[in-house]
């Protein structure tokens, strides 16, 4: 009976090695499954020491032990190469389009990342499409390094990080993290520059003139946005151009919805900061102050009177109405490139993108409306479109940017972003539809991060081969009619040939 108490020796020891092969590391559960079980084993040899003695030396022993140390060689060799490809992992991709790698200039990008970062997927299952995104980029250096985190067991992690959506990317790089939603190359090399960068990006809130306020949690308010930008490691401040010039620490400049008119003194100092190559988003809201009107119409933006209206429906099917007019079409932009959300406005005022303005630039439409709105000035209501009443017939821009100077002259360009609605990033409308990622992309744009994503990250072509109807009847023919006769005609063959 001593004899046997080997086997069970052999069977811890055979699961350390295998816990250790699954994880390649050897953990402690691993060192002590091994332990105990060469300890067992050896305990047993020693115990039963005239018995092996004598079974070594006959034949049959001698080729039972070199059987296992050939068995134990290769396990050995299985598992030096299993932990090879962790640490090195390696692919071929062989699609014709390389839509299973990432692009060069990702390549580039990485290579020149010289900090430790951990790209972190949220959810309930690891997301197919995402993990083959994350482990190209984990394949492109060491520095890189894939976590799958269980927003089930690990809730504290997630609230950490702000996370509210399953599928979400974090990247993290010491203390500093950005969060990506909707994970794609192009959003994952930028959250990597971001999370990398040594910069502390401070984003101003203009205040003073009846703006919507950081610290107001009602749903006009700027409390979410507040709390997102902090999330996604920005830091916010309210400034007013009643005092002083715009501080040369903010890297960006917000305007949301100014109730009153800004004083000379102020549009001076405004208009000194866009020559400084000053970042500025300008979000109003219907009849909005003549003085930023006649402001904003040099540089290529003019907003038109009167409310838009559309009679699509689109709107009432994500709960709003006839002024909740949604944008489905974006232009070729830095910024819109890639987005295909639908984004909601409420009470927008239209805006006219100016071909050739005074001051230079080429002004851009990044959202418009359905071709079915029309800009009224009639009051609330569902009106027609009347054009002796002075209604102009859609569609019209929601959002337009412009950039007035070279990226060349010494970070003197000024970029700006004019937004036809200051609802789109207040509490009651920030995380509807896409309104909160397009603002993100908008923000990264004006900050100058948005130069990530302008690699040539092309959509890689997912190519398949369309079956006719001819082809896939000939597939069933060949599937369900030949290929099943081929074992019976072996066997028929072989009856034939045993009966001769």
């Amino acid at each position: 009976m001593k004899r046997y108490l080997a086997i069970p020796g052999a069977l811890l020891l055979t699961a350390g090695f295998i816990r250790a092969t699954i994880n390649a590391d050897w953990d402690g559960m691993s060192l002590v499954l091994a332990a105990a079980g060469a300890a067992v084993v050896a305990i047993t040899a020693a115990w039963n020491r005239r018995e092996v003695t004598e079974w070594i030396r006959d034949p049959r022993g001698v080729f039972v032990v070199t059987t296992g140390v050939a068995v134990a060689l290769f396990a050995a060799a299985l598992v030096m190469i299993n932990i090879a490809v962790w640490y090195n992992p390696w692919s071929v991709d062989l699609t014709a389009s390389g839509r299973n790698q990432v692009s060069e200039d990702t390549r580039a990008i990485l290579r020149r990342v010289q900090q430790r970062v951990t790209l972190r997927q949220f959810g309930r299952a690891e997301d197919p499409r995402v993990e083959q995104l994350l482990r190209g980029f984990e394949r492109e250096t060491p520095l890189i390094r894939v976590e799958f985190v269980d927003v089930e067991r690990e809730r504290a992690l997630a609230t950490q990080y702000g996370v509210i959506k399953l599928g979400t990317v974090v990247a993290v790089a010491g203390d500093k993290f950005r969060k990506i939603e909707d994970a794609n190359e192009q959003a994952l090399i930028t959250a990597i520059l971001q999370a990398t960068s040594d910069e502390d990006r401070v984003v101003c809130f203009l205040a003073g003139r009846g703006e919507r306020g950081l610290a107001d949690e009602g749903p006009g308010g700027l409390g979410r946005l507040n709390a997102t930008l902090q999330a996604s490691n920005y830091r916010t401040e309210r400034m007013t151009l009643l005092e002083a010039d715009v501080p040369a620490a903010c890297a960006a400049v917000v305007m949301a919805g100014p109730r009153q008119a800004y004083s000379p003194a102020e549009m001076q100092r405004l208009t000194d900061y866009s020559r400084r190559g000053g970042r500025l988003a300008v979000l109003l809201e219907p009849d909005p102050l003549p003085s930023l009107g006649d402001w904003l119409r040099p540089l290529g933006i003019e907003p038109l009177p009167g409310t838009i209206v559309d009679l699509s429906g689109a709107g009432r099917t994500v709960g709003g109405g006839p002024r909740t007019p949604l944008a489905v079409a974006y232009g070729n932009h830095e910024s819109t490139r890639g987005f295909e959300i639908a984004t909601m406005f409420e009470g927008a005022r239209p805006l006219n993108v100016i071909d050739r303005p005074e001051s230079g630039g080429r002004p851009v439409a990044l959202a418009q409306t359905s071709p079915r709105s029309f800009a009224t000035t009639a009051d609330a209501g569902e009106p027609a479109l009347n054009r002796a009443r002075g209604d102009r017939a859609g569609p019209f821009t929601l959002a337009a940017a412009t950039a007035i100077g070279t990226s060349d002259d010494r970070g003197q360009q000024f970029r700006l972003v004019v937004f036809g609605d200051a609802d789109v990033i207040s509490n009651g409308y920030l995380r509807r539809q896409g309104n909160r990622d397009f603002f993100l992309r908008v923000l990264a744009w004006l900050l100058g991060e948005q130069e990530a994503t302008i690699v040539a990250v092309d959509e890689r072509e997912n190519r398949r081969i369309e079956l006719t109807e001819e082809m896939r009847a000939w597939m069933y023919i060949v599937n369900l009619g030949l290929i099943p006769l081929i074992p019976l005609a072996a066997g028929i063959v072989m009856f034939v040939r045993s009966r001769r």
